[in-house]
């Protein structure tokens, strides 16, 4: 499981090095203060999982969601929203 804990100043391109660790090594991955991010923000993350592959343009890698991959979204308040499954 990776866990990540998002502050007000972090954005998508933050977070986007540890959902495509957890998605090629098939884990869950745990997005707290998901609520920080903007609603625009949380659908491009969103749909940016949910495409076929992600490739990182600095490394040319493309990265894959394994089986076993889902992104989870939990508030300030606690409360866990699934994102991609």
């Amino acid at each position: 499981m990776v866990n990540v804990t998002l502050s007000r100043t972090d954005c998508i391109e933050t977070l986007l090095p540890t959902v495509e660790l957890a998605m090629e090594s098939g884990q869950v991955c745990e997005l707290y203060n998901i609520n920080y991010l903007g609603p625009l923000e949380l659908a491009a993350l969103t749909l940016l999982v949910l495409a076929e592959s992600l490739r990182d343009t600095g490394t040319g890698k493309i990265y894959r969601a394994n089986p076993g991959f889902s992104l989870i979204g939990i508030d300030d308040q606690g409360v866990s929203r699934t994102l991609v499954n």
